[in-house]
């Protein structure tokens, strides 16, 4: 996975994160999957902090799961 330079990406590389999961994981469970991509976001975006990447979360991973 490659770092995510800035912030403004960090919404579609959790949607994009999220859906490569699922593909290969469908049956993985909704808080599994948020947990996964929470890590994935704060881990590898420069300079984001835990609250940002909890708030991608909320918009992104948790609508893909109950969407999805």
């Amino acid at each position: 996975m490659n770092r995510i330079e800035k912030k403004e990406m960090m919404v579609d590389a959790a949607t994009l994160f999220a859906g490569e999961v699922r593909e290969l994981m469908p049956h993985i469970a909704r808080k599994e999957l948020c947990d996964m991509v929470d890590d994935y976001i704060y881990y590898q975006t420069d300079g984001a902090s835990r609250e940002e990447a909890n708030a991608v979360v909320d918009g992104t991973c948790r609508s893909v799961v109950k969407t999805g």
